[in-house]
C-alpha cells in the first residue's frame, strides 16, 4: 500500500520566506545606495579634512 504524504504549508513557513524575500529586497536597496554614495561621501570628507597651517615648521617664535 503506497500512501502519499500530504505536504502543507506552514504559517512560520510562509511567514519565513516573505521576511527572507523582504529582507533581501531591503539589503539589495540599502547596497546599491551605497554604492553609489561612497564615493561622493569620501571625495567630500577628503576636501573637509583637517589640514595643517604651516607644512613647514622652522620652530620661529
Amino acid at each position: 500500500m503506497i500512501t502519499k504524504k500530504k505536504t502543507y504549508f506552514s504559517f512560520f513557513g510562509v511567514l519565513a520566506a516573505t521576511v527572507n524575500r523582504k529582507m533581501h529586497s531591503h539589503f539589495s536597496a540599502i547596497i546599491t545606495t551605497n554604492s553609489q554614495n561612497i564615493p561622493k561621501i569620501t571625495k567630500l570628507l577628503f576636501a573637509k579634512q583637517l589640514k595643517p597651517i604651516k607644512q613647514y615648521s622652522t620652530n620661529s617664535i
